[in-house]
């Protein structure tokens, strides 16, 4: 892993500035060649700064000094949901790992975060804790601190969306009926950010698969028609190209499986029409695995993220 001062270097280097082009009034010649050759830190506003004067976002410089965009903290719960998915834990090589096995690694995860407290580190194992160990999801022994903390954050962000994303079918129905009705004001920061609507839709979409695996298949119809509501409202036709597809996740639960086809190969058509070879691909898999589950009996979450992963 490069340190901040050797990434900023190579990307200079790579656009052909010198050291004397990169530095103005706020940060000198000698400043950034300390930077650069580790000998110095700088604040976040020069660094942030540094980036504007060679046109790199931070995303792409944090890809290339780490090789991921994740925070350290985030990389860590990463490695460890690799390990031990929600639905089936299974390890690196293929083999199921044991109950014994995975509560060892969500234990050292607690113990790391009772030295070095993190919220993100902190809520990821209530929220697994709590997925490993309840049978009955009915139970009022759902993770309710987390429920607090949404409840309470007055401005989401994407760390809040994709965290309500992972609880919904942790929560009570009505409990994540009540938070999805809120989405629309809680995410108001967000509205000008790149991504905004696709994000909002991802979490409507996995709202309808969490309210099809609780059997509640009226919440789910209802979650339906605000995503299409959404969709219109801020012109988001890539989300829209899915309407149909979600729609045939909650037929085929209704039992009406050649009605439900129908609507997954509309959206599959539309993706084919438009050339999204990728988004098509991705959509026939997850097409396919849910109606092998609705055979076996066996409803399935589905988290929707952007990019599709």
């Amino acid at each position: 892993m490069m340190t901040y001062g050797e990434a900023f270097r190579y990307f200079r280097h790579s656009k052909g500035l010198t050291l004397k082009q990169v530095a103005d009034q706020m940060n000198s010649v000698s400043l950034i060649g300390q930077f650069e050759t580790n000998q110095c830190h700088i604040s976040i506003e020069r660094f942030v700064h540094l980036l504007d004067q060679i046109g790199v976002t931070y995303d792409e410089f944090q890809l290339k000094r780490q090789g991921t965009t994740r925070s350290p903290i985030r990389q860590k719960i990463h490695e460890y949901r690799k390990m031990s998915s929600i639905e089936t834990v299974i390890a690196a090589h293929g083999q199921h790992i044991s109950a014994q096995d995975l509560f060892a690694r969500l234990d050292k995860l607690a113990a790391e975060n009772s030295h070095h407290y993190n919220l993100q580190l902190a809520q990821q194992v209530q929220l697994d804790s709590f997925y490993q160990t309840q049978q009955d999801r009915d139970s009022q022994n759902y993770p309710k601190g987390i429920q607090y903390y949404l409840t309470q954050v007055d401005d989401w962000g994407l760390y809040e969306l994709n965290l309500f994303k992972e609880c919904i079918r942790a929560f009570p129905v009505d409990v994540s009926w009540r938070l999805l009705h809120n989405v629309g004001k809680k995410v108001q920061l967000m509205a000008d950010l790149p991504g905004y609507a696709s994000e909002i839709c991802n979490v409507y979409f996995s709202a309808i698969t969490g309210f099809i695996v609780r059997h509640d298949l009226a919440k789910a119809w209802q979650t339906w028609r605000l995503a299409k509501l959404f969709c219109e409202t801020e012109d988001n036709a890539e989300s829209a190209l899915r309407l149909p597809a979600m729609a045939g996740w909650i037929t085929l639960h209704e039992g009406h499986e050649d009605k439900a086809r129908a609507l997954f190969n509309e959206t599959l058509h539309y993706f084919q029409l438009l050339h999204f070879q990728k988004a098509y691909n991705h959509w026939h898999e997850i097409i396919e695995g849910q109606i092998t589950a609705y055979h076996q009996q066996i409803p399935q979450y589905f988290v929707f993220v952007t990019p599709y992963e």
